[in-house]
């Protein structure tokens, strides 16, 4: 019997509103993410992308479909129960701190939600700061303190000192120079190969997402149109919309 996959997505909807003023989000999601692979989720702005993350993080209730942890059910559960499981990254990783906390009473909170709590709990945040390049007095700073890239290499350090299985990366380069999206690059592509980490990278940037993703969805309008490997999205689309998007691409090359 074949192992479960890591994450599985499966039928899922989403919703907002009632009656006429219903608006469906995402429409029919399914995906599956085996351990230790890398899926770049690509589309337009308002297409769905980071209410998927969302859902999966339980940080909102789909509307319909269901979700599955290896193998088992999860569907309905709060965003404490999962946060062991998946950490989510934020775009604007300056807002997701809280700014009257410094970095490490941030991770603190965040080890909180842990059935074992704050034990070895500064040691578990310096050697995270430390494997994001960063010097661990950085940790006593706020986050108004830190550059952009300092911030965000510390938001993804918050999200790994729980240890997750997944983290979900929504746009975590976009607001960064071209340096530091390298860089923050090269530090998950470490990641991946020292702890097999799984990721869900969402982009709207097909270029970066080929070089650094397992595999590739393209959404549009709250669907996924299509899903393959980088060689097989870049070098032989089959969606119309997939075209336009590589059209895009070439074009601003």
């Amino acid at each position: 019997m074949s192992e479960a996959p890591l994450l599985e997505v499966r039928n899922v909807a989403k919703a907002y509103g009632r009656g006429k003023r219903r608006h469906e989000v995402l429409k029919n999601i399914n995906i599956t993410l085996n351990e230790g692979e890398v899926l770049g989720i690509i589309g337009e702005s308002g297409c769905g992308k980071s209410v998927l993350l969302n859902l999966i993080s339980c940080l909102e209730p789909v509307s319909g479909g269901q979700l599955f942890f290896k193998g088992q059910e999860y569907t309905g559960k709060k965003p404490k129960d999962v946060c062991r499981w998946f950490q989510v990254i934020f775009q604007d990783s300056e807002a997701a701190f809280d700014p009257k906390m410094t970095i490490r009473e941030s991770m603190h909170e965040n080890l909180k939600l842990l059935a074992e709590g704050t034990k070895n709990a500064n040691q578990r945040i310096e050697d995270m700061v430390s494997m994001m390049g960063l010097a661990t007095e950085l940790a006593d700073r706020y986050p108004r303190q830190l550059s952009g890239g300092q911030v965000q290499r510390m938001a993804i350090a918050r999200g790994l000192v729980t240890e997750p299985n997944m983290i979900l990366c929504d746009e975590i380069t976009s607001a960064l120079d071209v340096s530091a999206q390298a860089m923050i690059l090269q530090y998950l592509y470490e990641l991946r190969k020292k702890r097999g980490l799984t990721m869900m990278f969402v982009s709207h940037d097909m270029a970066l997402c080929a070089t650094f993703c397992d595999r590739m969805a393209i959404m549009k309008d709250g669907e996924i149109v299509e899903i393959g490997t980088p060689e097989q999205i870049m070098d032989h689309p089959q969606h119309e919309y997939t075209k336009l998007l590589l059209d895009a691409v070439l074009y601003t090359r």
